[in-house]
């Protein structure tokens, strides 16, 4: 992909000149304290600054790791980055990063790959220019900013707002190019002043700066403060770097209508599928993002919703991330693994198999987790003890970390049993088809198809090929791949049962049941839906 900024017509470059404000000065009109900056040897947004602090955590850092290109954008939710749809066309999403709070390049911070990238339906020729890319998992440990609203846009409508403004200001920030070519390698903010706005052929309003934008800043955000609060009013659009730069409008009209539909806010975040209480039927461990609770939605092995109420298991989760559910330890209690997201340290939970807070104290298994997506945990490689799957999202590899059954540091040698995994969202490991070796369900972001990879049980390289079993799976989260509805058969002495799949319809927040066959291929049944509101 190849990012280009729009240069604006003759015409409109180098109006609205004005004498540059000191920092302090542009500080006092913004209400917000001056970041801490540093020179820098190449200074992109036009006359920018290094930012050193974690005051503008949310601005990312997005790259095309394909061709090498460069945006900028902007964490608005935990699991969304907002910028612009000229910079959302790869080939694929699995070429796609978003790097969020860090202040120097390609370092620090938390590195997500993308899911799903969104592009604004009427984006043409420039028009609409803005897209959502959804992130891999959310991210925990920094505040999105928010959107400003239809009542602030005093705030950037190019009107003088003060006895020593002849317009309104603002801040641009990004990762881009200084005149000369250059990128630095710290993130650069500059005050920049809001000129009267434009309206394109299309009646669509663009917000207009005098300076600012360059190459590799397009997608990054036009900060203004609207009661004591830094908020989001436009993303960059096309800027000649040094002249006249302009934004696409999110603040109000049509572009933030559509960005706040895309974004709803789910309540829930799935912890694990597994008989958590011992009685015999799947349950559902689940997180309220909203409290940071874990939660016990107990099953009862039926195709539709149930009746038992849920169960609160304990607190204070906001802040991991859930890497499985199962019976780590071999103990015969199913427990929660997790990951402490400012940290990067993978913890046990131990269960009790009771419907309630447990008593037993939480484990450490290990640090150096950031920058790792878990596949699921299963006994992999067949020798009787839980191992994990996790993808190292730098570099799309699949790694095996073998278990011992033990409370503590995982000590066992880890080892990579695929690679390319970047393209992947996963959706459970298990024994699908029913050979008595684990496979991966993943769904393929790019089409939305989802793929069975039947696992040969050993620690290495080794997959029969993969076969797609289904589409029609983007704008779903998984919730779970167990034997839900507990349909076995018995043939001869022997018995056996289908796994089937849980998802979430994040549109609607639907969980419905997908169940299975126990082979390689698409399933004849219906689906079902099991719950709403999640």
């Amino acid at each position: 992909m190849s990012v280009t900024l729009v240069r604006p017509p003759a015409s409109q470059r180098g109006r609205h000149r004005r004498a540059r404000l000191t920092g302090t000065l542009a500080a006092a009109l913004l209400g917000v304290a001056v970041p801490s900056v540093v020179a820098s040897p190449a200074q992109a947004i036009h006359g920018g600054s290094a930012v050193t602090t974690a005051e503008w955590a949310f601005v990312a850092e997005i790259r095309n790791t394909a061709v090498g290109a460069l945006c900028t954008g902007s964490l608005i939710h935990p699991s969304w980055v907002l910028t612009a749809a000229h910079c959302a066309a790869p080939a694929s999403v699995g070429d796609v990063t978003a790097r969020v709070g860090n202040t120097t390049a390609a370092t620090g911070g938390e590195l997500r790959r993308i899911t799903r990238i969104v592009r604004h339906p009427g984006y043409q020729g420039g028009h609409n220019d803005v897209a959502l890319l959804e992130l891999s998992s959310p991210v925990t440990t920094v505040t999105p900013v928010r959107l400003a609203t239809p009542a602030d846009a005093g705030l950037w409508d190019g009107i003088q707002s003060g006895p020593f403004t002849q317009y309104d200001q603002g801040l641009a920030i990004g990762w881009g190019r200084d005149a000369s070519g250059a990128l630095p390698n710290q993130l650069q903010v500059a005050v920049v002043n809001i000129t009267p706005p434009e309206v394109d052929d299309l009646g669509i309003k663009r917000i207009m700066v005098d300076r600012g934008p360059c190459p590799g800043d397009s997608g990054g955000p036009l900060l203004v403060r609207a009661n004591g609060t830094t908020v989001q009013a436009g993303v960059v659009k096309g800027a000649s770097c040094g002249g006249a730069g302009s934004y696409s409008e999110v603040g109000a009209g049509g572009n933030r209508d559509w960005i706040l539909s895309q974004i709803t806010r789910l309540p829930y975040t799935w912890f694990g599928t597994a008989d958590w209480d011992h009685d015999g039927h799947q349950d559902i461990i689940t997180r309220r993002d909203s409290t940071g609770e874990v939660w016990l939605y107990p099953g009862e092995s039926r195709r539709g919703y149930g009746s038992t109420p849920p169960v609160r298991l304990s607190g204070g989760w906001s802040r991991y991330t859930p890497f499985g559910v199962a019976d780590w330890d071999r103990d015969g209690h199913q427990d929660i693994l997790a990951r402490h997201d400012p940290t990067g340290e993978l913890w046990l939970q131990p269960g009790e198999s009771r419907r309630g807070p447990g008593s037993a104290l939480p484990v450490r298994l290990g640090g150096g987790w950031s920058g790792y997506t878990p596949f699921g945990v299963a006994d992999w490689d067949r020798d009787g003890h839980q191992d994990l799957i996790a993808r190292q999202d730098s570099t799309g590899e699949l790694w095996l970390w073998a278990g011992a059954s033990q409370r503590g540091e995982m000590v066992l040698p880890w080892v990579k049993i695929s690679d390319t995994w970047n393209a992947f969202t996963p959706f459970g490991v298990t024994d699908w088809d029913r050979d008595g070796r684990q496979d991966i369900l993943a769904r393929y972001n790019d089409s939305g198809d989802l793929w069975l990879y039947p696992g040969r049980g050993v620690r290495g390289y080794g997959w029969d090929p993969g076969v797609r079993i289904g589409s029609g799976w983007s704008g779903r989260s998984p919730f779970g791949a167990a034997d839900w509805d507990r349909q076995c058969i018995s043939v001869d002495v022997r018995r056996f049962c289908n796994k089937d799949l849980i998802a979430r319809h994040d549109a609607t927040g639907d969980l419905w049941l997908y169940p299975g066959e126990s082979r390689r291929g698409p399933s004849s049944v219906a689906p079902v839906k099991i719950g709403n509101g999640w």
